[in-house]
């Protein structure tokens, strides 16, 4: 009878046990074939957007990722390094034809010169490293360069990517958190690019007065990872700017002619995108620079029927506002040694952007130079107007034509002087527009097949301040040296002017899932650390003592259990 049973009971052992195997390989195969994630945090930190799921989706070929973060790393440099190789192993699990982490240690070299020699070779292709410190094993601090960068490489090409920028402003855990927000972007705009099949074009207007290239060197240049830039003048073609996504108008100092806005118009009726930076006044640099005071008038390109048709309308004002950026200006009486001292400059307002709106979501301060106000005028049903940049709660208005005096600009009693608030600068515009040329011959000599009253559903951009695409140009004894788009020479903070450029350009060609990544924000939840200080010896008996004791406890609870049981 005990044989029978045990035979029997190892019978079913034998299929349960299959029947285990089974589970397990199906589970396995299942796995494999299906992926999963449940992300339960708030803000979505580790999923992606499914823009960037459609983009990796479409890759033409298999992609390796060098990491050049390895070694022994401090902690936050560590949190770094694991969240670039998290994302990259997301975006492979989504990918078309896979994507390879190859980890690169720059400081691997046995010998001094070796390493510096490897150092050399990354600078040289433009991977630039940084000083961090770390506390090695023996609680003794010291200097490490690392390199916090990454390479996707194609067959053909390879993108760098910068993991982390430095920044004066932000704390290490700051830093690396603001880092990691932006890897997901990163990494799809350089797969992006590389899969790239064809390249859309945008084009600066010239012509009237607009900035030069060179003042538009480091704009020209961010966008040139998107577009190709062109440059050119208008002929007598209405279709000449059809090949074009978009076109730019800055800073413009001499009138438009009926043909060249006859071509605009034309171009923006067939679905056409605008960036408009206009300034409503002109004022004499030289004459502010050498006798602290200058006229002040209202400038007129041209353009300001077309824009009111629109439903917008430039004023001729200059506007000043207490959040502003710094300028150097000579303080000495005169006959006495000049004597620069930085002081508020009232006329480079720092211009807040709409919380609300994806070119301005999550942008920093953009740096304008004399910037004029915009109104929203007209009663256009079908265009959708929001406003992208303002001026702060503090704000003076000045109306062409006047005077600015330099000194005026400094001796003001700000509760009585600021008596204006949030003043619209940059404004921007959705929708089907109607042309200014309805019930209107077109210009002489324009080659055009018909004229067309009412746009397709287009979108522009209208800024009331050329100055905030401009970046300087200074001469130095090696020659040129550029000045980049945004920068203060004074607080050595870089404004939001080229990211505004950007995303303004992303938004009017109708990338917006793009735009969303570089507006992903992911919130630091850090530790109070006065607390974790005076607390510290609580927490740390607590974390070693608790487990012994539960240990203890549960060891306790077992044995007694068990004499219990075999007493009955």
């Amino acid at each position: 009878m005990s044989k029978q049973f045990f035979l029997r009971n190892n019978s079913l052992v034998s299929r349960i046990s299959y029947l285990v195997f089974i589970i397990i390989v199906l589970v396995l195969i299942f796995t494999k074939t299906l992926f999963f994630r449940l992300d339960l945090t708030e803000e979505g930190r580790y999923s992606l957007s499914d823009a960037t799921k459609e983009q990796v989706a479409e890759m033409i070929e298999p992609l390796t990722v060098k990491i050049y973060l390895d070694g022994e790393l401090d902690a936050n440099m560590l949190r770094l390094k694991r969240a670039t190789e998290d994302i990259v192993r997301e975006l492979n699990m989504y990918s078309a034809e896979g994507l390879t982490i190859e980890l690169v240690n720059p400081n691997s070299a046995t010998t001094d010169e070796e390493r510096y020699a490897e150092y050399a070779r990354l600078e040289e292709r433009g991977l630039r490293g940084m000083s961090v410190t770390v506390r090695e094993r023996g609680g003794k601090m010291m200097e490490q360069v690392i390199f916090p960068w990454a390479e996707v490489c194609a067959s053909r090409d390879t993108m760098a990517i910068p993991l982390m920028q430095p920044s004066a402003q932000r704390s290490g855990e700051q830093a690396v958190n603001s880092a990691i927000e932006d890897l997901e972007y990163l990494f799809v705009d350089a797969i992006r690019i590389l899969n790239r099949r064809e390249v859309r074009k945008i084009a600066f207007i010239e012509g009237h007065g607009e900035l030069s290239e060179e003042y538009t060197y480091d704009a020209s240049d961010a966008l040139s990872r998107y577009f190709q830039v062109d440059r050119g003048v208008l002929g007598l073609d209405a279709s000449v700017l059809d090949d074009y996504s978009a076109i730019i108008i800055a800073k413009p100092e001499g009138q438009y002619s009926e043909t060249d806005k006859f071509i605009i118009d034309q171009y923006i009726m067939r679905g056409g995108r605008v960036l408009w930076l206009l300034d409503g006044v002109q004022m004499s640099d030289n004459m502010l620079s050498e006798g602290g005071a200058t006229p002040l008038i209202g400038l007129d390109v041209n353009l300001q029927d077309q824009l009111f048709r629109y439903g917008v309308r430039l004023t001729p004002t200059v506007v000043e506002d207490m959040q502003c950026a710094y300028m150097p200006i000579n303080v000495a009486r005169p006959g006495e040694e000049p004597r620069f001292e930085p002081i508020p400059w009232f006329y480079m307002p720092l211009l807040q952007g709409s919380p609300y709106h994806p070119i301005t979501k999550t942008l920093q301060a953009v740096k304008a130079d004399f910037a004029s106000g915009i109104e929203i005028v007209g009663d256009t049903v079908g265009v959708r107007k929001e406003v992208l940049l303002i001026t702060s709660n503090a704000s003076h208005v000045h109306v062409a034509p006047t005077e600015i005096d330099v000194m005026n600009a400094i001796n003001v009693e700000p509760s009585e002087y600021f008596n204006t608030r949030y003043v619209p600068v940059a404004v921007a515009l959705e929708g089907e527009f109607e042309s200014i040329y309805k019930h209107r011959m077109a210009p002489k000599g324009v080659v055009v097949d018909k004229i067309v009253d009412k746009s397709q559903p287009t979108r522009m951009v209208v800024v009331a301040d050329g100055d905030v695409i401009r970046n300087d140009v200074e001469q130095t004894r090696e020659g040129l040296m550029l000045v980049p788009l945004g920068y203060d020479r004074v607080t050595r903070r870089t404004h939001g002017n080229k990211d505004f450029i950007v995303n303004s350009l992303l938004y009017l060609t109708d990338d917006e899932g793009l735009m969303q990544l570089r507006n992903r924000r992911i919130d630091l939840r850090l530790l109070n650390r006065a607390v974790v200080d005076s607390q510290r010896n609580i927490w740390m008996w607590t974390n070693t003592l608790l487990p012994i004791v539960l240990l203890a406890l549960f060891g306790g609870v077992f044995l007694w259990l068990r004499k219990k049981k075999n007493t009955l």
